[in-house]
């Protein structure tokens, strides 16, 4: 009987090194680990991340669903402006190309783009798809001149280059001849469509090398998972109160059974009973007889240092303060230096966001949606500006420097930068001018200024 069982144990510990064996040779090249080839597959990391598997983080996730909506939520805190000229012109009227545009460029149209955005953040890239109303087929070139109708967002996991243009000497070489797009329908059934190109735009970066937002974090995302899993399993167990009965060694199980009435095979099942019993009523007698009843408690190790290690990888990962991503406000400086750098982070972001844009503008104006412009820009305002208290902090400081400086005989500030600097327009109001003699101060002919 021990020999059998020896084989058998023997049998599984290899059967078991095989696999680990084949799951090493899978992770090659993956691992830092050059001694453990398989060291990834004994963590539990994928080697290759699909689609699937970055929505599933992104749905079920908590700190990979936080960190996409704020990144997303604080980039479109405002939705841009595109203008006709350069960012530096000095005069901000609204010109006929920008009044033209409204109707196109309105608040539906930047929600939507910023709901491609929140997809592409998570799927590596997501689609654009234009309603051209020209009356023709999805997978049909899109008429020039056409009015806009809508525009749907598009999964990556819904999205697909099903035909390549492999003319080499087309300009178009490379690139995607035709798409194919898995429509969800109402009754919960799939339906493929294929789309021309000039019907779609891509968010993001389709290729095969291409790196998501949510990848280099991934593992700490699973390590996550495993700490509050774990974690949480281990608080149940012992809230369970699994209880151990440890009978004498001179119990008669058949006595025991006969007790009850029924075979020594069926006494677990009665054990089973009794334990449901106790842990479901208050005040519930277990009678024993040589035997002593002792709950399974095991002690639970305190989760939060290796949470908060991977936390911090995964913030590292993708580039926003720990405090900001799960909202912790241990200090009131440290919060506040952390939201500047975030805020930083997403203003820097809106660059490459308006690079995006300005490329679908020059598609809407290649199909004839818009009309073309020597020279578009996309302006955003500062997500670091100022708040109304701060701007008022600011004109105080301007006044009292005023008046520490009024025994000079020159004002430093003029009564327009201060308004400026405490967030009003100037009220065309002379500058302040030189002191005489320290008693009297021009300021022009207007009492109030004077005030």
């Amino acid at each position: 009987m021990t020999d059998k069982l020896q084989l058998a144990v023997n049998a599984a510990m290899n059967e078991a090194a095989i696999a680990r064996a084949r799951m090493g040779l899978l992770n090659i090249g993956m691992g830092l680990d050059a001694k453990r080839a398989s060291a990834w597959c004994e963590y539990g990391f994928k080697e290759n991340i699909e689609f699937s598997d970055l929505y599933n983080l992104y749905r079920r996730g908590g700190i990979a669903h936080g960190a996409v909506n704020k990144l997303v939520q604080n980039c479109w805190k405002t939705n841009p402006e595109i203008i006709e000229g350069d960012e530096q012109d000095d005069s901000r009227k609204e010109t006929p190309w920008e009044r033209s545009n409204k109707s196109i460029f309105n608040n539906r149209f930047w929600r939507t783009f910023s709901e491609a955005d929140t997809r592409r953040l998570v799927g590596r890239y997501a689609g654009i798809l234009l309603h051209i109303g020209d009356s023709r087929g999805w997978d049909q070139p899109a008429v020039t001149g056409k009015a806009l109708k809508k525009i749907t967002v598009a999964w990556a996991g819904a999205l697909k280059v099903v035909e390549w243009n492999t003319e080499i000497n087309s300009e178009d070489y490379g690139s995607p001849k035709m798409w194919q797009y898995e429509e969800r329908l109402a009754n919960g059934s799939n339906r493929r469509v294929s789309v021309h190109p000039d019907r779609v735009f891509i968010l993001g970066d389709y290729s095969t090398d291409a790196i998501g937002f949510l990848e280099p974090a991934y593992n700490a995302f699973v390590s996550l998972e495993k700490v509050e899993g774990g974690s949480g399993e281990s608080f149940l167990k012992n809230a369970a109160r699994q209880l151990n009965v440890n009978f004498d060694a001179a119990i008669d199980f058949n006595n025991l059974a006969s007790l009850y009435g029924v075979s020594v095979d069926a006494l677990q099942e009665r054990f089973n009973e009794a334990a449901a019993e106790v842990n479901r009523g208050n005040d519930v007698l277990l009678t024993t007889q040589g035997a002593n009843v002792t709950p399974l408690v095991t002690a639970v190790a305190d989760p939060e240092p290796t949470y908060n290690v991977n936390l911090q990888t995964a913030g590292s990962a993708l580039d926003i303060p720990t405090k900001i991503l799960v909202g912790m406000q241990t200090g009131e400086r440290a919060s506040t230096e952390d939201q500047r750098y975030f805020n930083a982070r997403c203003q820097s972001r809106r660059g490459d966001l308006s690079l995006e844009i300005e490329d679908l503008c020059d598609k809407l104006i290649k199909l004839g949606v818009v009309k073309d412009i020597s020279m578009k820009t996309v302006m955003w305002d500062d997500l670091n500006e100022q708040t109304a208290s701060e701007k008022l902090e600011s004109a105080v400081k301007m006044s009292q420097i005023n008046s520490t400086s009024i025994s000079t005989g020159e004002a430093v500030f003029t009564v327009e930068e201060i308004r400026v600097a405490a967030g009003y327009e100037p009220d065309g109001a002379e500058p302040l001018g030189e002191v005489d003699d320290g008693d009297e101060t021009e300021t022009g002919d207007n009492p109030e200024e004077q005030k």
